[in-house]
């Protein structure tokens, strides 16, 4: 499974992963092939990419929240704030009915890493993003040993952090380009309008309102609205800082494409000590699989191999199929193996996205066109 960015879609390529709506309606089906007009209307739709199959890495990650849940959520979130926008109050109850139905999908999946990245339309993306962001909060507080009703606050919180960008002009918000420092300005002021619009609601306690005020602040002192430094940021605001940056960096935005999800973790890796707590970043990426599933990776011995399977308890030791020799031939027959099982196997990295690239190429012609795999059956 690769991802492939809309305007390089090509008719006959298979989809590998549902892109659902805000709404929970799927845009297109998994398995589905693109035709011309199919992949029109994901353009249409300002759908920026999507995960199509190149059968040879196309292995599942099991997810963290179902998408029946995800639409639930999704579709009860939009509808709370069109009737805030419409002034109205946020429907409070129903929101913290759907932070709970996240921390039992949450619970449920509890051994689940975080090693795949969803695709959504632009203007899904202040929808989806508080949804990612309260999960990845939740995972982020049972790692740390959250009693229950801290989870919930710590979940509501960070499912509204971002309310005060409803008050924010759209066409600053969609600007693909550089932000000038006026329109910086503007962006800087949504902590402040967040609080203030839940420090009125009495279900919210004042530290999850606080996450809508802080959620920008840095430990170092460099953050904004206000500059605030380490113990003076709530930690509930230090959690979502960590995992709003991780999902900002693994989407993607008007003015880029998405990075992946070990993108991400090395972000925030860089970033500990100066702009984020190194307790909470280490609880955070505790969470994410350092070998995702369908990633290629280089063995000691030099052979490529495919992650088939991560483990949250040995993240450096995945059961593997291993689909080259140690000269990058493609082997007929696949092994599985499983690392932790393997001590004298080690992995020597991930390749980049050229060699990704070059590699899957090789195999898909050695197959397609049954090319002998070694010299010796080359007759060479």
């Amino acid at each position: 499974m690769k991802r492939v960015y809309s305007a390089e879609l090509e008719a006959g390529m298979v989809v590998a992963r549902t892109v659902m709506g805000s709404d929970g309606r799927h845009f297109i089906n998994e398995n589905t092939e693109l035709t011309v007009n199919l992949i029109k209307k994901l353009q249409e739709l300002g759908i920026p990419s999507v995960f199509v199959k190149d059968y040879l890495t196309d292995m599942e990650a099991d997810d963290i929240v179902s998408n029946k849940v995800l639409a639930t959520v999704s579709s009860t979130l939009k509808h709370s704030l069109n009737t805030f926008c419409n002034g109205k109050g946020l429907e409070m109850t129903s929101l913290r009915k759907m932070v709970n139905l996240l921390i039992d999908e949450v619970i449920l999946n509890r051994n689940t890493l975080i090693q795949k990245e969803e695709i959504h339309s632009h203007d899904d993306y202040l929808l989806f993003h508080p949804i990612n962001v309260s999960i990845y909060a939740i995972m982020t507080g049972l790692s740390l040993g959250y009693p229950e009703g801290n989870i919930v606050d710590l979940g509501l919180g960070t499912l509204l952090h971002d309310i005060g960008m409803i008050a924010i002009d759209r066409s600053i918000i969609n600007n693909p380009g550089t932000l000038n420092p006026q329109e910086m300005d503007i962006i800087k002021q949504h902590p402040e309008a967040g609080f203030n619009i839940l420090r009125s609601y009495h279900e919210l306690s004042t530290t999850s309102a606080h996450i809508a005020y802080q959620h920008h602040e840095r430990v170092d002192g460099s953050g904004y609205p206000r500059g605030l430094r380490d113990k003076e940021i709530v930690e509930y605001a230090k959690i979502t800082a960590v995992v709003d940056t991780f999902d900002a960096v693994i989407s993607d935005h008007p003015y880029r494409k998405a990075y992946s999800t070990i993108d991400g973790l090395t972000v925030l890796k860089g970033l500990r000590n100066t702009y984020f707590d190194p307790e909470i970043v280490d609880a955070f990426i505790s969470n994410i699989a350092l070998y995702p599933i369908g990633s290629l990776i280089r063995l000691n011995d030099g052979r490529i191999a495919v992650v088939t399977s991560a483990n949250r308890f040995n993240m450096t030791r995945p059961i593997i199929e291993v689909m080259t020799d140690q000269y990058g031939n493609p082997l007929k027959t696949s092994t599985s193996i499983d690392l932790q099982q393997s001590s004298k196997i080690k992995i020597s990295g991930r390749l980049n996205k050229q060699e990704t690239a070059d590699i899957l190429h090789k195999i898909t012609r050695a197959r397609e066109d049954n090319l002998p795999t070694d010299i010796n059956a080359a007759g060479l």
